[in-house]
């Protein structure tokens, strides 16, 4: 009876060493294939830049840079799934000549409570939330003078060679409450502004 039971014993503990062993080393190996897929970047500010475009409507647009003052991006399988940075609001110039002026009067009133406020709002930020490999795009919440909004990131292009990434947004800027402030020339400015992002990462 002793014997009976002694192999019982044996017998169970085998069954439940094999039963439990290679489950653990399955979660173990797809643990490892998850972090092995997952590419993370930092954005080379130094090199990275967002270019604006505004429209006055039927009649001519300007242009300029903005710089990013931080951020990162996670790669996994074919898009990026994670990521977020921040644009430095201070740091608006104009690109286009078109009435360009020694004073940078444009930038001056982009920079305004009229528009941007700068003084109270110095960064905007994106963060991810979402992609769609399909469609070439990414979703995130984009915040300017601190309202927020999802926003959809068209056009991705990355080059893993020179680990390089761009992209446009194009937004309402009524809906952050851009706009020139009683005044009926607010009417003459396209409600759409355009920022083509263009990114150098490190790895």
């Amino acid at each position: 009876m002793k014997n009976i039971f002694k192999n019982f014993i044996i017998l169970f503990l085998i069954s439940l060493v094999s039963c439990n062993g290679p489950e653990e080393k399955k979660i173990n190996s797809d643990n490892k294939a998850i972090t092995q897929n997952e590419i993370s970047f930092e954005v080379d500010t130094t090199n990275s830049s967002i270019e604006w475009v505004g429209t006055m409507v039927g009649i001519y647009k300007h242009n300029g840079l903005i710089a990013i003052n931080e951020g990162n991006l996670s790669w996994t399988g074919n898009s990026f799934n994670k990521g977020k940075f921040t644009i430095n609001m201070n740091s608006i110039t104009q690109l286009d000549t078109l009435y360009k002026t020694v004073e940078n009067k444009l930038v001056r009133h982009l920079e305004s409570a009229d528009f941007f406020d700068v003084i109270n709002y110095p960064t905007a930020f994106f963060t991810i939330t979402e992609s769609n490999s399909e469609k070439n795009s990414i979703t995130g919440n984009l915040t300017i003078r601190g309202i927020t909004n999802s926003e959809t990131v068209s056009e991705i292009v990355f080059d893993k060679e020179q680990e390089t990434v761009s992209g446009i947004i194009s937004f309402d800027r009524q809906k952050y409450g851009v706009f020139f402030k009683g005044s009926s020339k607010d009417m003459l400015i396209s409600d759409v502004i355009d920022l083509k992002i263009n990114l150098k990462l490190i790895k």
